[in-house]
């Protein structure tokens, strides 16, 4: 039965992908060290082209969640 290239095959898909998830579960970083990485990275380096699409991407997402629709919103509201 192993001479059969298919169940070979099947082992050695199912052994790297089960070294795969055992590396991907054994390096995962904490929540500390990632909310320690975001804080240190809020926008340091950011261009001011980066800095209007993360402003854009804000209000995109202030818009999904707000009740009122965008095009009834007045410049005196943002």
């Amino acid at each position: 039965m192993a001479s059969n290239p298919y169940v070979k095959s099947l082992i050695w898909l199912v052994s790297f992908g089960g070294i795969g998830y055992g590396l991907l579960r054994l390096t995962e970083p904490s929540d500390e060290k990632i909310a320690k990485i975001r804080a240190t990275t809020a926008g340091v380096h950011l261009s001011e082209e980066e800095k209007k699409k993360l402003l854009f991407l804000k209000k995109l997402q202030s818009a999904v969640t707000d009740k009122t629709p965008v095009y009834l919103k007045k410049s005196e509201d943002n």
